[in-house]
């Protein structure tokens, strides 16, 4: 789930601009997944992804599916109507009855309904035309569906690249990451810095390191790191020790005064006390407070440009964090992928492990829900429909 952006001086009251919208909310352009983006009265408050369930598991699959669907949906404080699009791959067909998954939605709507959600419309999606599930007569609409229009060209589109939205063809893995030129330089300080035990002393100097980072504008940050290369060997270093990476989330989100308290705490492992218990409910998503999106977003952007650095655990650590900040914003789908190849790279890495039980189980952070708590893209004025 997505909570979604604020942007002026346009609309999404077409159909070509919902459709040129959805690819941005979600980062990426769907496939065989059902959307639907949330409205709170007449306002835009989260688009929501989901995988659609394989036919071949039955019926009984698909109502446990479409339970869960409008379960999520309610978790959106206020929901009151959405709109649905869905995208398989599949030719439409040549009738109105013919359309993909109408099954699907014939039985989808009707629970949305009984609970109190309007549904504005239905959509299939395909690569040339677009129809509506709710189109029964030559008399609505042409039984091949309205074509497709050039989404690129679409206002909505133009002014969320503008804002800096780029979605991308397919979901991000975290692979493909830029080699940086003096990598062998790095790589050689790492592995003198292994050789010395953490120690809660060097542990609160490594977590001192990203603060700074995390503190500094993100351009001055990256100068920073990326032309000290005993920092950036620091960096990658202190991924390895379980402690500090658990408690970067918290460093970015709460800010450094509460990650040194904690820290604290936790380090003595006894007499856990209020700064522990924000910790654990912080990583966990259960905390009530509003995380600081500018610092996670920064912690974000340097754990992508050190995948051109890290190996080993350190790549792993740094697709997991940066798995969680996705989790964090309500972007489910990508952060799912980047779990799943932390644990290409090492099935046995318990945070991924975790992480990976905890999405598909449809679980996210209670500020996920809140459009006031929630992560928003940076665009200007007010989404509408």
């Amino acid at each position: 789930m997505t909570t979604t952006p604020s942007a002026s001086n346009f609309s999404l009251a077409s159909p070509e601009e919902v459709l040129a919208y959805i690819p941005h909310a979600l980062g990426f352009y769907p496939r065989n997944a059902v959307v639907l983006l949330i409205m709170q009265g007449s306002g835009l408050a989260a688009t929501l992804r989901i995988d659609l369930p394989n036919a071949e598991n039955g019926d009984a699959q698909a109502a446990h599916w479409i339970t869960q669907l409008v379960k999520l949906v309610h978790k959106v404080p206020d929901a009151s109507a959405v709109f649905l699009a869905i995208y398989t791959g599949q030719q439409s067909g040549t009738s109105h009855e013919s359309l993909p998954k109408a099954d699907l939605v014939r039985a989808l709507a009707p629970a949305l309904v009984r609970s109190k959600i309007q549904v504005r419309d239905a959509w299939y999606v395909g690569a040339h035309h677009w129809h509506s599930y709710f189109c029964l007569s030559e008399d609505c609409c042409p039984s091949e569906g309205y074509d497709l229009p050039d989404l690129a060209l679409t206002e909505t589109h133009l002014r969320m690249v503008v804002a800096g939205s780029a979605p991308t063809e397919e979901i991000w893995d975290g692979r493909g990451a830029p080699e940086w030129p003096n990598k062998s330089a790095i790589r050689s300080l790492i592995e003198i810095l292994m050789g010395e035990l953490p120690g809660t002393a060097s542990r609160e100097s490594m977590i001192r390191g990203w603060a700074q980072l995390l503190d500094s504008d993100p351009l001055v940050a990256e100068r920073r790191f990326r032309g000290d290369e005993t920092l950036c060997a620091s960096l990658l270093v202190s991924l390895n020790d379980r402690m500090v990476r658990d408690i970067l989330p918290y460093l970015a989100g709460r800010g450094a005064a509460r990650a040194y308290a904690a820290f604290q705490e936790v380090s003595r492992a006894i007499d856990f006390g209020k700064a522990s218990e924000d910790f654990s409910g912080f990583l966990l998503g259960t905390a009530s407070c509003t995380p600081e999106w500018d610092r996670i977003d920064r912690l974000w952007f340097l754990c992508r440009d050190l995948l051109g650095v890290a190996q080993g655990p350190e790549e792993t650590a740094l697709l997991c964090l940066m798995g969680w900040i996705n989790w964090s914003k309500g972007k489910g789908s990508s952060a799912l992928r980047l779990f799943v190849t932390a644990l290409e790279l090492d099935p046995d890495y318990r945070l991924a492990q975790l992480m990976e039980k905890l999405l598909e189980t449809g679980e996210m952070p209670t500020w996920v829900a809140d459009p006031a708590r929630a992560w928003r893209m940076r665009l200007e004025g007010r989404l509408s429909a």
